[in-house]
């Protein structure tokens, strides 16, 4: 018995010795691993770069030199190497100048990353490449959908794009207009925006009709601006849709905190150029206009800023007697009465 008992003894001792070399054993190995890792960074110049420090390592590179150092950074396990090339930096692609490239790592980054300032950095440095091939077009889409408002929003300003872009790419109109829909207002808001200000033919429709019965008032608000900039001192021509549309918003009632916007109504109090007047001929209708912008002077259910804003497009559009009627019907004293007080003392 005590013969068996010395065996038993012996045979633990044995094991823990067996099981603290495998122990060590698997320490050394990680150790080996670690050393291993902190060796590669130091022969990494990449890892624990900033972006001072990658426009100083590129700035003299080649073409194609600085698109392999950009290749190799974008496929990097570190996400903090692979939003080098993508800050602030927008990336052309160009078929037949070399970049292949680096096609396929933006694409890879588009559409696989994981970390969510990567793929919100990449979405807004690959707007320009939506007509390199349909495969970033589909990466878009995608980010469309992601349930990040960051990655939705970054989708959208691709999608929503200019002209020169957009005239290359088929189906991208269709997916610009999904934001109007999108859960998140301030997407919803922007979207109204840039698509009346890039003249996507195919979302009026849908815009006018927002404009006429939300009553989402900070979306309707941004459809607004966008509308009114389709016809009011612009470049191009007089949109007269777009000019009924604003006119029947500024006509609006009840009048609210929020409506009309203040964006809108400080835009028409800007005198506007001798081009646009000449274009506007028999068009705008100035003394409409100053009757609305007079309702809203004097509504005090509109904010204050708007009251004063319509005052000045008053002074612009209109004649010193239409100030001086207004002062006559406004007997309220504030910020308002010294508006007009001030205009009527600048005109003729």
């Amino acid at each position: 018995m005590k013969k068996l008992f010395v065996f038993a003894l012996a045979s633990l001792l044995t094991l823990n010795a067996c099981g603290k070399k495998a122990d060590d054993a698997k320490s050394d190995d990680a150790k080996a691993e670690a050393a291993a890792d902190a060796k590669a960074d130091e022969k990494d110049p990449l890892v624990g770069l900033d972006k001072d420090g990658w426009d100083k390592m590129v700035e003299k590179m080649k073409s194609t030199e600085r698109k392999q150092l950009e290749a190799k950074a974008l496929k990097h396990a570190d996400p903090n190497v692979r939003k080098l090339p993508l800050i602030n930096y927008t990336q052309n692609l160009e078929k037949g100048y070399g970049d292949e490239i680096m096609a396929e790592p933006l694409l890879h980054v588009l559409q696989n990353e994981t970390d969510l300032e990567v793929l919100e950095l990449a979405l807004k440095s690959n707007m320009n490449n939506l007509s390199y091939s349909k495969d970033f077009l589909e990466a878009y889409k995608k980010a469309a959908t992601h349930e990040n408002v960051g990655i939705r929003k970054a989708a959208m300003n691709g999608l929503i794009n200019s002209n020169n872009i957009r005239e290359k790419v088929e189906g991208i109109e269709a997916e610009g207009i999904k934001f109007l829909d999108d859960a998140d207002a301030d997407i919803r808001a922007s979207a109204c925006y840039y698509l009346t200000y890039y003249k996507y033919k195919s979302a009026r429709p849908k815009i006018e009709e927002i404009i006429k019965s939300s009553t989402d008032e900070k979306m309707v608000a941004s459809c607004v601006k966008g509308i009114t900039e389709l016809w009011y001192d612009n470049s191009g021509d007089f949109d007269e849709n777009a000019y009924k549309t604003t006119i029947a918003y500024l006509k609006k009632t009840p009048r609210t905190a929020d409506t009309p916007d203040w964006k809108t109504v400080s835009l028409l109090s800007r005198s506007p150029s001798s081009d646009w007047l000449e274009k506007a001929k028999g068009k705008f209708n100035a003394k409409d206009f100053v009757a609305i912008m007079s309702n809203i002077a004097k509504d005090a259910n509109a904010d204050s800023s708007v009251r004063t804003s319509a005052i000045d497009a008053i002074a612009v559009h209109g004649v010193k007697a239409d100030l001086e009627a207004l002062d006559k019907a406004i007997t309220e004293e504030g910020v308002v009465k010294r508006e007009i007080a001030s205009q009527m003392e600048k005109a003729k």
